[in-house]
């Protein structure tokens, strides 16, 4: 594999780097829609420098329709985003840039993952990576299929839910690395067991 100064690892937001919440208007946990609800998981904040440390290059990559759907403000989705990366960002790992959707699922925008539009601005916006050799991190399906259609690897976060095993299933894709957490991926491509 290239060397780690080519390889941009390229993240999901919520349930990769913070907790998502309770949603009554939802069937899932949902993004946190206000300050008081961001929970970057306790462990974010080391992986983040390790990786940082190590000369991977980090980006955020998130689909963010609250405001499009008019659940939150876009100051206040602007706040959260900011609590979040500020929280992760606490022991010194460096996030270069975010590239937030901000359009609904039937908007049919070329930016919402499993569409490839946030990836081509994070490469764009940092010339010098090579997506072959880079990462899309994330928790749900839509996250590996956006990566593996950038011709990039891909790993997939958390136990696994039935919705995205069957999107695997259907469309004979699975991700490059499995784990539970950010932990386990970092433990992966830093090359320790």
């Amino acid at each position: 594999m290239a060397g780690h100064q080519q390889t941009l690892i390229v993240l999901d937001r919520d349930g990769v780097l913070n907790r998502t919440v309770p949603s009554p208007r939802e069937p899932r946990p949902d993004s946190p829609l206000r300050v008081d609800q961001v929970e970057v998981f306790p462990w974010v904040p080391a992986v983040l420098r390790e990786l940082t440390d190590a000369g991977f290059g980090l980006v955020v990559a998130s689909n963010q329709p609250a405001w499009a759907k008019g659940k939150i403000t876009r100051a206040d989705l602007d706040a959260v985003h900011a609590a979040i990366l500020r929280d992760a960002q606490a022991a010194g790992g460096l996030i270069l840039s975010s590239h937030l959707c901000l359009h609904r699922a039937e908007d049919g925008c070329v930016c919402r993952k499993p569409a490839t539009g946030l990836l081509a601005e994070a490469f764009a916006c940092h010339p010098g990576y090579v997506p072959a050799v880079s990462w899309m991190v994330g928790d749900r399906a839509t996250d590996v299929q956006a990566g593996i259609a950038f011709g990039m690897l891909t790993a997939y976060l958390g136990a696994g839910i039935p919705e995205d095993e069957g999107a695997f299933a259907a469309r004979a894709i699975r991700p490059f690395f499995r784990g539970n957490d950010l932990r386990d991926f970092a433990r992966f491509v830093l090359g320790r067991a």
